[in-house]
């Protein structure tokens, strides 16, 4: 991987760029530029598959820089890292997706190894020889793919953060591109969701979690689903069907339930939620505290859990704000007597802050990166060595390892 580190300031560029070559191995390029024309002279040369940019550059703006790269085919991650306004960040990045460019996210100042590693490894599953985002999957293809059994569902362990144990997972699909390798659910959901595939893609999901109990060994499997999703015209009674046809589902799967932009059909929601619940199914919320509707959420719907989306967890070593909000969260769930989540937990520092939050479970790449079914076995014995290392766990738990 080449990745490219923009930035003016000598201290950052150095501490960064440090952090930076912790991270990567021999094969790796780590490149530096510290205006927008050595940046923008790096770009056209090199071709970087990542680019670390800062927004206030002494010559070419961060932003004029980000415009040029577009106007140029630049088909990389973008990473932007400024101590701007939040407003500002939210403008750029709006402008970044408007010109087709495919940024990652935000790298608060000072940066964090985790959330360096995280951007990273996101940048890693990214195909810049197919630029996935700028030619978007046609319907034609996830036809193809859906009608030849393409689509595959992986998983990704949840562990209890007192003492590591595996509890639960998480279900994620894939694609299986013949040409672009594995899509994430971002190149194709989209086109599902316009195809009216998208229930039924959900309950292929549940078919899977019911198809690999031996190697979950009964842990209960958390299905996304959204809300357009659980008040779609027959779903919930296909999924009441599927328990009446499997009486153990109910224990072994529930929904985490994606927030949408604008909280709508509330009533709706609430029925398709008590029925779910009536019947014996668990709902919780995915990425709570990072939309505008999760008080509200939290208020009208029978919840069993929420998750601390990512977006807060990672930057929390790093961002007082994040980390108050991120405790917060967990606050609520304890006032509300439910289960914390979190997830984006990519080291053993963000461990021992959420444990020391209370948090009750953790997901993420510091546990496991999400696998096919026939891996969970071998991912839990690698595991088990390193939950029974002393730093994972409080003293409490030492005297009983």
């Amino acid at each position: 991987m080449k990745i490219l580190l923009v930035e003016d300031h000598p201290f950052q560029r150095d501490m960064i760029a440090g952090q930076l070559m912790q991270l990567l191995s021999g094969d790796d390029m780590l490149l530096t530029a510290e205006d927008g024309g050595q940046a923008l002279e790096q770009v056209l040369v090199h071709k970087p598959d990542l680019v670390f940019c800062d927004l206030q550059l002494p010559d070419i703006d961060g932003i004029k820089l980000l415009s040029n790269m577009a106007e140029r085919g630049f088909l990389g991650c973008i990473v932007i890292t400024s101590a701007v306004s939040q407003k500002i960040l939210d403008t750029v990045k709006n402008m970044c997706e408007n010109l087709h460019l495919n940024v990652l996210g935000i790298l608060p100042k000072p940066a964090s190894i985790p959330l360096l590693k995280y951007y990273i490894n996101v940048a890693n599953e990214h195909d810049t020889d197919f630029p996935q985002d700028l030619v978007p999957l046609t319907e034609d293809e996830i036809l193809e793919a859906w009608n030849t059994k393409r689509f595959e569902t992986w998983f990704q362990p949840i562990v209890r953060l007192n003492d590591g144990e595996w509890i639960a997972c998480e279900a994620l699909q894939r694609l299986h591109h013949p040409t672009r390798g594995t899509l994430l659910p971002r190149h194709f959901l989209p086109q599902l969701s316009a195809l009216n595939l998208e229930s039924e893609l959900t309950l292929s999901v549940i078919q899977s979690v019911i198809a690999n109990q031996e190697r979950l060994k009964g842990r209960p499997v958390g299905v996304n689903i959204s809300m357009n999703n659980l008040i779609e015209l027959n779903f919930v009674d296909q999924v009441i069907e599927l328990g009446n046809a499997h009486p153990e589902l109910c224990e072994t799967m529930y929904f985490e339930l994606m927030e949408p932009e604008h909280f709508v059909h509330i009533g709706q929601v609430q029925e398709a939620a008590s029925r779910l619940l009536l019947n014996g199914f668990r709902i919780a919320i995915d990425d709570f505290g990072t939309g505008h509707s999760s008080l509200q959420e939290v208020e009208f719907l029978p919840l069993d859990s929420l998750k601390v989306g990512l977006s807060l967890v990672l930057p929390m070593l790093s961002s007082l704000t994040a980390s108050a909000l991120v405790e917060a969260s967990i606050l609520i769930a304890r006032r509300i007597g439910v289960a914390s989540v979190a997830e984006g937990v990519e080291c053993i520092e963000t461990w021992h802050g959420l444990r020391d939050m209370g948090c009750d479970y953790a997901q993420g790449f510091f546990i496991a990166k999400p696998m096919p079914a026939d891996s969970l076995g071998d991912w839990y014995t690698l595991w088990g060595h390193l939950k029974n290392h002393r730093s994972l766990c409080p003293p409490s738990v030492l005297n009983t390892i």
